[in-house]
């Protein structure tokens, strides 16, 4: 856990007179021995007094800052500098931001005893989230997944290699040929994104994605096919992960968060992105549903901060989820797919990965 920003003012410091008191030896003998015991005592609760000030004004800092769940890496990095910073600045109260999972649920943070204010997660989990009653209702119908959040950006998924071992750009396809291409491979530990991919790589278009998995042929067809690559699997659980393990070498090939691996350069490796067949994922803020009125409208504040254009120039400029320029045409995720069916192929999933 973080606490990155401190804009509710200056701790309080040792003063240097004091200093210098503490770094005098005045020689003193008979009577004025119980004098020196007195000064040094006195220069002591001076300190304790100095030092408890200091831990107050942190301890109320910290109890009235915005709370914050992204995930991390470049793109929780970006954010600091597009929107935390300069809101913080802005508003004269500290921004405390969390690395987490992306669940909505518990409501502290990785029990640090902080319940999160404002949440980053993936569009199914607000969808789902908004039904279950665990985020705020922002606008639309009672009873609709509408209006529980805000949309913050669109992340590209594509396949990341290494360029110094694999000279031409590879699909899907050539992700499994583990016999022309031999190596680790790295997916995603979720049935989101890892799904979609298998049925790309055993021959389903795009287009056609979704309706293939919403059928049980469909579900077994992506089942079998994770299967033949099961021994070769590095599993990566966040954006900065799968980024992470193609630039170390891990893998030599990986599903993979573009802004992560493209905010990393080459790293280790010389890591190239093949966006043919990619996925376009949307990611948006939720706000929890118990806050006060203040809390409330400080996550609103922060929210209409961050839709301002210059906000968001700023934060495309240091975070490039897609490439410039590309002819290739991502899958979107279908976030109302996987709010329907995400609990059934979770359940699915697990019971794969326990299989032997």
């Amino acid at each position: 856990m973080r606490w990155p920003f401190r804009f509710a003012g200056k701790w309080a410091s040792v003063p240097g007179s004091l200093s210098c008191l503490l770094r005098k030896s005045i020689p003193l003998s008979g009577s004025f021995r119980t004098l020196r015991s007195f000064r040094r005592l006195l220069i002591g609760l001076l300190l304790l007094a100095i030092v408890s000030t200091g831990g107050n004004a942190r301890a109320g800092w910290r109890a009235h800052a915005l709370v914050v769940n992204s995930l991390g890496g470049a793109l929780g990095s970006a954010q600091d500098k597009a929107f935390f910073r300069p809101f913080a600045a802005q508003k004269g109260f500290g921004i405390l931001r969390y690395v987490w999972d992306g669940t909505p649920q518990p409501r502290t943070a990785h029990g640090t005893g902080h319940a999160w204010t404002v949440a980053l997660m993936e569009d199914s989990t607000v969808r789902a989230a908004c039904m279950q009653g665990t985020l705020l209702r922002l606008g639309g119908a009672p009873g609709s997944a509408d209006a529980c959040g805000v949309p913050a950006l669109r992340e590209g998924i594509a396949l990341a290699w290494d360029r110094g071992r694999i000279p031409v750009a590879p699909h899907w396809s050539d992700f499994w040929n583990v016999v022309r291409y031999p190596g680790k491979r790295g997916l995603r530990k979720d049935p989101r994104s890892t799904l979609e991919i298998a049925l790309m790589a055993d021959g389903v278009a795009p287009a056609d994605v979704y309706a293939v998995l919403g059928t049980p042929e469909g579900v077994a067809r992506a089942f079998r096919k994770l299967s033949q690559l099961r021994p070769y699997i590095v599993w990566w659980t966040s954006p900065a992960e799968s980024a992470r393990i193609i630039g170390n070498g891990s893998v030599l090939m990986t599903s993979a968060a573009g802004g992560e691996v493209a905010a990393a350069g080459t790293g280790q490796r010389d890591v190239g992105l093949q966006w043919e067949q990619s996925l376009d994922e949307g990611l948006s803020w939720g706000v929890a549903p118990d806050l006060d009125r203040a809390a409330l409208d400080r996550a609103r504040s922060l929210l209409h901060f961050m839709a301002q254009p210059e906000q968001v120039a700023r934060f495309a400029g240091l975070y490039h989820a897609h490439p410039d320029g590309s002819a290739a045409q991502p899958l979107p995720m279908d976030a109302s797919f996987w709010q329907e069916h995400l609990p059934d192929l979770s359940r699915r999933f697990a019971d794969w990965l326990a299989a032997p």
